[in-house]
């Protein structure tokens, strides 16, 4: 709000808004002017009575009295303050600015608070130029007001920046998602990683939120809306966040009777193309406050959402939490004061990359009421300062609920642009947001992401298995995806690019799958199908893909213990067998020097295996040298293969 300027005497509680008028570089004038100290009695009683109107808000007769005024006597600078404030409190802005010039060309230094309330309603006509000029006069000439000086110096940064990307805007073209958009709002979408399920809110009838579906037909055409009739109920239901394949809805409940605070976040899962109850995510996500906007992370390891908790910074912030070892949810880390800042920050969305934060402030220097930014994870709970998206991507209106396609070149965000020319008072009142789809800028692109159809199958008879799947990312040393497979034995899921991933599968009573692969990022919507089949357990040698050494030497590097831990679970679960460990190398070097390597290496894998618990007597080992190559050695492809180690479940002797 902004601090009255005006003698309470004269204007009683109510604020006015002032307007300055500068010229070439801070050169101000001033004419004689009228006062309520010098005007006739006979106009300061019309005054008085305009006045009254205005505080008894009849807008327009208070204008045509003050109008009449203006007429009578040109110089009453005290009208056109009035007159001016009048035309602000009602959003008519070119109005406000033309009374306001005129009370500055009839006195410059009437309050040195008029360099203030200028630049707002500069900002608000979106003159940024000379918003930023005024609020740094203010600054210069202020002297007493503290917390006025602190709010103006918030704002030049603001204008500022807003001055900068107007003249430097960014190549974008939204497109309203027409199918999906009503008279009604629509916002917060999510979609899966094929891009072909979008799950949104819409808020109807009595201000009723409720959640909504739409599918994306082979020719890019999305479907008419659908409401979520099993989610749904007459309490308020929003803000969803489905996983990438669809199976799983994380999303906000209000006023529910088992619910921890006013809106808790809750999770469904979908079982026979059908969601189940929503569950309430329990006392470490939920709390007596407000909990909303959540994001699942594709793998469903990590959620981030937004909070009013005791502990915040601002009035809402950024809120994260990642699933523990025994699979829940430990208890939830501000994301910090990079992040979050004294306003609201709100609707997160975490790319598939893993790494890039998109998000919606009005607390960042933007443009409109709230714009969109994102800031990059450069180290474990470390953000990168937030960066604007930019104009006109962000507007002077409301830009929020940005969610990206996994491929990082397009993205939806709900938007009022379409309103952001209206004038027309009764159409402000029904403002609503739409659904819109646009090419990202290029420069504010997260990594894209590949898109991957994980299937595991019986190798005799290419059944499908209920396997449980451990994505491990190597070059961050961390699992990625653990997961058990439905009866379908698929798994889509969207995993940061350009990255080297190992695998480990596994299923009762069969071998242990060890595979690595790199991948790539895909643009197409359509994924891309890794198949591994798996077989009983028998007597044959079985290649461990992902076990790491140090060149020419037997120690094991730390990314190989992904792998060698679940060698122990699995000799954990079969205690009825031995294991004999198998080194083998290439055929660099000479037969003897290769032997030995080979031996070391393997008993340096049985060393591994008893550390964690398996009992020497179960183990033996033996190094091949380059005796067995299942490869070429003259390239070094072949000689990479041949590098390898090996084991064999046997019954004990």
């Amino acid at each position: 709000m902004v601090s009255n300027v005006l003698n309470p005497t004269h204007f009683q509680r109510r604020f006015c808004v002032l307007f300055c008028f500068v010229i070439g570089s801070n050169l101000l004038f001033c004419q004689d002017y009228l006062s309520l100290k010098t005007v006739k009695s006979s106009l300061k009683s019309k005054y008085d009575k305009a006045l009254k109107l205005y505080q008894l808000n009849k807008y327009s007769e208070a204008q045509n009295s003050f109008e009449k005024i203006i007429r009578k006597e040109p110089n009453f600078i005290d009208a056109y303050l009035i007159l001016a404030s009048l035309h602000f409190d009602q959003h008519h802005f070119t109005e406000a600015e033309y009374n306001f010039q005129k009370v500055i060309e009839l006195n410059n230094e009437y309050n040195p608070k008029v360099y203030y309330t200028y630049s707002l309603a500069n900002y608000n006509n979106r003159h940024y130029d000379l918003a930023y000029a005024n609020i740094q006069k203010f600054i210069q000439l202020e002297k007493s007001n503290n917390d006025l000086l602190e709010k103006a110096r918030n704002k030049m940064i603001t204008f500022r920046f807003a001055d900068s990307a107007v003249r430097h805007p960014v190549a974008f073209n939204p497109i309203p998602v027409s199918t999906i958009n009503s008279d009604f709002s629509e916002y917060l979408p999510s979609l899966t990683a094929d891009g072909k399920t979008m799950v949104f809110t819409r808020k109807i009838f009595n201000d009723q939120e409720d959640l909504f579906v739409s599918y994306k037909s082979e020719d890019g055409k999305w479907s008419t809306p659908e409401s979520l009739d099993e989610i749904n109920t007459p309490l308020n239901e929003g803000a969803p966040s489905i996983s990438a394949d669809g199976n799983t809805l994380v999303f906000v409940c209000c006023d529910r009777r088992e619910g921890l605070g006013g809106c808790d976040l809750y999770i469904s899962k979908k079982k026979n193309n059908k969601w189940g109850p929503a569950v309430n995510m329990g006392e470490k996500v939920n709390t007596p406050a407000y909990e909303s906007q959540p994001c699942i992370s594709d793998n469903g390891n990590m959620l981030i959402f937004c909070s009013n908790r005791v502990g915040s910074i601002g009035k809402k912030d950024l809120w994260i939490t990642v699933k523990s070892k025994s699979n829940g949810w430990i208890k939830p880390i501000n994301l910090g004061p990079v992040i979050n800042t004294a306003m609201d920050e709100e609707c997160p969305f975490l790319h598939q990359d893993g790494k890039t934060l998109y998000f919606s402030s009005n607390g960042h220097p933007g443009i409109g009421q709230k714009d969109i930014f994102y800031s990059k994870l450069i180290a474990t709970n470390q953000w990168s300062t937030p960066t604007n998206l930019g104009y006109p991507l962000n507007s002077p209106l409301d830009e929020s609920s940005f969610v990206a396609y996994f491929d990082g070149s397009k993205a939806m965000m709900a938007s009022d642009r379409s309103f952001q020319y209206t004038t027309d008072p009764n159409t402000l009142k029904n403002i609503n947001l739409d659904i819109f789809e646009f090419d990202i800028p290029e420069t504010d692109r997260p990594v894209s992401s590949c898109y991957l159809d994980l299937v595991v199958l019986d190798s005799k008879t290419e059944t499908p298995l209920q396997a449980q799947i451990d994505l491990f990312q190597i070059a961050t040393n961390k699992n990625f995806l653990s997961e058990q497979l439905n009866t379908s034995g698929r798994k889509l899921v969207s995993i940061p690019g350009h990255n080297e991933y190992a695998i480990n599968i596994s299923y009762p009573n069969y071998h242990l799958i060890s595979d690595q692969f790199i991948c790539n990022s895909n643009t197409a919507f359509h994924p891309e199908r890794k198949i591994w089949k798996m077989t009983e357990i028998d007597n044959k040698p079985v290649i461990l893909k992902n076990i790491f050494f140090t060149t020419n030497s037997a120690n094991i590097k730390e990314e190989s213990f992904f792998e060698l831990d679940h060698l122990v679970q699995l000799l954990q679960l079969h205690s009825q067998n031995d294991v004999m460990i198998i080194g083998h190398t290439d055929n660099v070097g000479s037969d003897a020097d290769n032997e030995v390597l080979s031996a070391k290496r393997a008993s340096a894998v049985a060393d591994y295996l008893v550390s964690k618990g398996i009992n020497r007597q179960r183990i033996s080992s033996v190094g091949m040298g380059e005796k067995k190559p299942i490869a070429d050695n003259n390239s070094e492809a072949g000689r990479e293969l041949n590098r390898r180690t090996e084991f064999i479940l046997k019954n004990k002797s």
